[in-house]
């Protein structure tokens, strides 16, 4: 036995490919001028087999295509074209005539071999510029198993109704028409498979893969090319790098596996994964549960009915109308989600989020980029910092946290939480008890259906139609309040305060406490006001439009006694500015 040639170590023939490529090259010129030289010598073999029912065929050739059909009845017909040609008619005659085909039938089957010539090369490219191969068709029984194997040609096979093993390199596979179960490999070659009743299982490298119309499952792996796969009737597995990857139509769940290209997933009646890197990702009508992964490119998907997971690194996400619940992650990529059946939860940076129509709760957190959501049938809780949030139509309580940007809440049914740092923050319509917290920004509300408490810094606050207590702590902005059904708490520095109190539901008065300074305090009370005033200020004056029942001293920076009956506390304490007292409201 020969030891195999090396090289530093490394056997050559792992070099062999990219050799040949470069020599053959060179040598194209050459080959062109010497071709209408040679001398071609054709023959054919022809040999009829006759099988055993079931009896399985296997065929071992390199160096020539191979073309399979099939037929109803047990007969084996072999045809082999053998082509050489050399400068040299003798030479091209007599290497023809030691091309050998080889047919071995035996109780297992039938084997088909060709054997070419052994002897010892002229030059790294074989015999003295003779050139040669073996072309074969072969009509077998549809019912017979084949293993065949091949390089340096292509293979077709067709109307097998039995199960196959199939190795090919260097040229492309073609499948079609059959019955059984597949498994189909090629390397430097398309594969094309159409039309099998079983299952089928597909490796190549460095070529194209296309699959359609599989009543079985698909598994398939690839590298270097692209794959689509369309009508499988169950299991779908693919594994691929370096190219697109379609899949249309899947009876069964799906997994996608692939890297460096894009990847589209339709119409799968099962559960869909895909790891995907550096490459768009699109599913569309899955009939169960959705997990997709990618890196470098967006996400995408629409009527998912069970289950949503997403998962990106600086990728988009979008899409609509998921049954059950959603999970995102991202980051440098803005997310939209709408129509969503259950829970939804977004974790992105440096992106923003637009949601929509959800059916359950929702938890959305965001850095660098807006927060926008609206429909929201659970409760919902929003964190952000350097963007803008707005949240409208929120069924259950919501709880907001940002930073470096505004907060609107508008139709919130439940009770509100809000904490804000150098941006503003709007309330409209909510429905329980709210709470906000902030710096460097207005605060406005309106529409309370629950007490108020708002503690800001270097913000103004204005709050109405509030239908419980209100307590407000700021400084540097003024504070305006109307239409406050229960207590009013203010404690002010540095802004003004106007207020415009109403009576308790019950008919009556609430408590109310106003503090500021260095800016005056304006408070206006119905007509038929009832309260204990103590109002004391420095270096300004105390007025009021009410006759006012003194007790102890009066001044005119200070003032103590009854309005009405007295039944309730209005404490008023400023200094270096005004208070006033005044009837009706502040359009009177």
């Amino acid at each position: 036995m020969r030891r195999p040639i090396s090289l530093r170590g490394r056997k050559l023939t792992r070099l062999l490919p990219a050799i040949f490529f470069a020599c053959a090259v060179c040598a194209a010129p050459a080959a062109a001028r010497s071709r209408a030289s040679q001398e071609e010598i054709q023959r054919t073999f022809d040999k009829t087999v006759t099988l055993g029912a079931g009896q399985a065929v296997r065929l071992d050739h390199r160096l020539g295509s191979i073309q399979v059909r099939t037929h109803a009845g047990h007969d084996v017909h072999i045809v082999a074209n053998i082509h050489v040609a050399s400068p040299s008619r003798d030479e091209a005659q007599n290497f023809s005539n030691q091309i050998n085909i080889h047919v071995d039938q035996s109780s297992a089957g039938l084997s088909i071999r060709t054997e070419y010539p052994e002897s010892e090369p002229k030059s790294f490219f074989g015999r003295r510029n003779i050139s040669y191969s073996v072309d074969y068709n072969i009509d077998m029984p549809e019912d017979s198993p084949l293993t065949l194997k091949n390089s340096f040609g292509d293979v077709s096979v067709a109307g097998l109704k039995a199960d196959s093993d199939i190795n090919n390199s260097h040229g492309q596979l073609t499948f079609r028409d059959g019955r059984g179960n597949q498994r189909l490999e090629n390397s430097f070659g398309g594969v094309e498979v159409s039309n099998n009743a079983g299952d089928v299982a597909v490796a190549n490298n460095n070529s194209f893969v296309h699959v359609a119309q599989v009543e079985g499952s698909l598994e398939l792996r690839n590298r270097f090319g692209e794959v689509t796969a369309s009508r499988i009737g169950r299991r779908v597995t693919i594994g691929n790098s370096n190219g697109n990857v379609e899949l249309i139509g899947a009876g069964g769940p799906a997994s996608i596996t692939n890297g460096f290209g894009s990847v589209r997933a339709e119409s799968i009646r099962g559960d869909l994964t895909v790891r995907n890197g550096n490459g768009e990702v699109t599913a569309r009508e899955i009939a169960g549960a959705a997990d997709l992964t990618t890196s470098f490119a967006s996400i995408n998907f629409f009527n998912i009915a069970r289950r949503l997971t997403c998962s990106g690194t600086n990728s988009g996400i979008s899409g609509s109308k998921v049954g059950e619940s959603a999970t995102v992650r991202t980051t440098f990529g803005s997310v939209e989600l709408r129509d969503v059946g259950g829970a939804v939860e977004i974790d992105d940076s440096n992106g923003k989020i637009l949601v929509r129509t959800i059916g359950g709760s929702a938890q959305l957190k965001t850095s660098f980029g807006s927060i926008d959501a609206a429909g929201i049938g659970g409760s919902a809780t929003l964190s952000d910092s350097n963007g803008a949030i707005t949240l409208t139509k929120v069924a259950g309580a919501a709880e907001v946290r940002n930073s470096f940007g505004s907060v609107t809440l508008t139709g919130i049914r439940g009770a509100a939480r809000v904490i804000s740092g150098n941006g503003s923050v709007s309330l409209d319509d909510i429905g329980g008890e709210t709470y906000v917290k902030a710096s460097f920004g207005l605060v406005r509300a309106g529409r309370i259906n629950g007490p108020l408490t708002v503690e800001n810094a270097n913000g103004g606050v204005e709050a109405s139609g509030i239908q419980g207590p209100a307590n407000v702590r700021t400084s540097y902005s003024s504070v305006t309040l109307s239409g406050i059904a229960g207590g009013v708490d203010v404690d002010n520095q540095n802004g003004a305060v106007e207020v415009t109190a109403v009576e308790a539901k019950s008919g009556g008065c609430n408590n109310i406490s106003l503090r500021t300074s260095f800016a005056p305090i304006r408070i206006y009370l119905p007509e038929n006001a009832s309260y204990r005033v103590n109002a004391r200020t420095s270096f300004g004056r105390v007025s009021t439009d009410f006759p006012i029942t003194v007790s102890g001293s009066i001044g005119s920076d200070s003032l103590s006694g009854t309005i009405g009956s007295g039944a309730c506390d209005l404490r008023l304490n400023d200094s270096s500015s005004s208070i006033e007292i005044l009837k009706g409201t502040k359009n009177r």
